[in-house]
């Protein structure tokens, strides 16, 4: 017989506003039976045999509270009964036990991009699905130009929804319910769909909403995710709660409980993600007589990112060049592999004092690291106005695998304050950077980044 694991429990970190009590479950559980053979199932359902099922406990003694404006983690390994208890609370499922209460309006995204009707169009769909909530007359049109806006679906929104990607139908999903302003949102690894730049915009709707005073039940295998938007978490483990308490000890105790090939196996998979450009063993193609200068803008990144940029202008970024250590334009490279940032600077003013950064984001929009010739003390010579200037940063990837996006950005110090200064220019979004795990290496080391870090070890007789 299996022993029920020992649930550890803690003081939770507050939600910003304490309070009122959103969602409440006590000893929630559900049951299933599991039949040899549809036969069985027939045979018991019309009293020719008893006992001729095992039960099977999804999810049991199952306890939480949420108030306004906090975030409920729910993480565990495939099959651990996350989904089941989210669907018990969003009503989509009766509890076997226990018994649970929720308050205010519900919008539940468990199965992203079910529920969709495949004829009708995008714009269609939201007032089809916004009625069926009970919504008001009115109030779908009025959100209409805002979901189009979020889902970035171009042509495709006023087309039937049948002709949609799976992504597409995500997109159109959380975009939809994200602007609908539900008072208790539950969400089924709504974050790891879509490419990076849809995960920021998704992450940081969801931070506006819970700043606002949402309420999120938020079910993820990502645990970057449970730590950056939740206050309190939950680890299951086939279908019982082991830990309940702060997300950093949830996490510590879900990656105790993982067999470590398995996870690295599980890691080294889902970091392939999609990139622009060639692969690192793609040939640079750049013009062979062509200077420094000219090598950069002909095999610039920007894009049409060049065009949201912000800053006094004074100092400008003109293009952007990202290569391996073999000189081949590349955005992706195995963790501990470096790249090179190459950033062609154009002064429009004369500036004394030039300096200028680079930032990464990971894909909930969260800054990993940023830094550049100000804290490297790398010498930097004044520029007049049309002058030009090259600076590289030689970036080694040193961070978990998954994929990010990266800003550039020039300015001068400000005077009195070594921390701040004047934003010439500055653009973001760009990428993707992709960083890779290959499956033939163990990985180095665990968390968004690693630090500098040395080991001895002495033996004691």
């Amino acid at each position: 017989m299996t022993r029920a694991p020992v649930v550890e429990h803690e003081e939770t970190r507050q939600p910003p506003r304490g309070g009122e009590v959103v969602v409440r479950a006590e000893g929630l559980g559900k049951r299933f039976r599991i039949y040899p053979t549809p036969m069985h199932r027939a045979r018991e359902w019309l009293g020719l045999g008893r006992g001729l099922h095992t039960d099977f406990w999804a999810v049991r003694g199952v306890s939480f509270e949420v108030a306004r404006g906090g975030c409920l983690g729910v993480i565990g390994a495939n099959g651990s009964g996350k989904s089941t208890l989210l669907k018990m609370i969003a009503g989509a499922m009766r509890p076997t036990e226990g018994r649970f209460e929720v308050s205010g309006r519900v919008l539940s995204l468990i199965e992203l991009g079910t529920g969709l009707n495949p004829q009708l169009s995008g714009r269609a769909n939201i007032a089809h699905t916004a009625a069926l909530l009970g919504f008001p007359s009115g109030f779908a049109r009025e959100r209409t130009g805002e979901i189009e806006a979020f889902a970035e679906l171009g042509e495709f929104f006023d087309r039937p929804v049948g002709l949609y990607s799976s992504g597409m139908r995500v997109r159109l999903a959380f975009s939809m319910f994200a602007c609908f302003e539900p008072e208790l949102f539950i969400v089924d690894e709504a974050l790891s769909v879509g490419d990076v730049f849809f995960q920021q915009k998704c992450a940081g709707r969801i931070r506006r909403l819970l700043d606002a005073g949402m309420t999120m039940i938020f079910v993820s295998h990502d645990q970057s995710a449970v730590l950056s938007l939740c206050d309190q978490a939950i680890v299951l483990e086939r279908g019982r709660p082991t830990f309940a308490g702060d997300p950093q000890r949830a996490v510590s105790v879900y990656l105790a409980s993982m067999n470590v090939d398995r996870a690295a196996g599980k890691w080294a998979k889902g970091t392939g993600g999609g990139t622009e450009g060639p692969r690192a063993g793609e040939a640079a193609r750049s013009p062979a007589k062509a200077s420094a200068a000219d090598a950069i803008v002909a095999r610039d990144v920007l894009g049409s990112q060049r065009h949201h940029r912000t800053g006094s202008g004074a100092l400008r970024v003109a293009a952007v060049r990202v290569t391996d250590d073999a000189g081949r334009d590349t955005r992706r490279g195995a963790v501990g592999e470096a790249l090179t940032f190459h950033v062609l600077l154009e002064a429009r003013e004369s500036v004394v004092s030039p300096r200028a950064g680079i930032r990464f984001f990971n894909r909930h929009n969260i800054l990993v690291f940023g830094a550049g010739t100000y804290q490297l003390e790398t010498p930097f010579p004044s520029l007049g106005a049309g002058q030009r200037a090259i600076v590289r940063f030689r970036v080694t990837l040193d961070m978990e695998p998954g994929s990010y996006t990266f800003g550039v950005g020039a300015g001068e110090p400000a005077a009195g304050d070594p921390n701040a200064g004047v934003h010439h220019d500055r653009i973001d979004r760009l990428g993707p950077i992709v960083v890779d795990l290959p499956r033939d290496r163990p990985r180095p080391f665990f968390g968004a980044a690693r630090l500098p870090m040395t080991a001895t070890v002495e033996a004691i007789a």
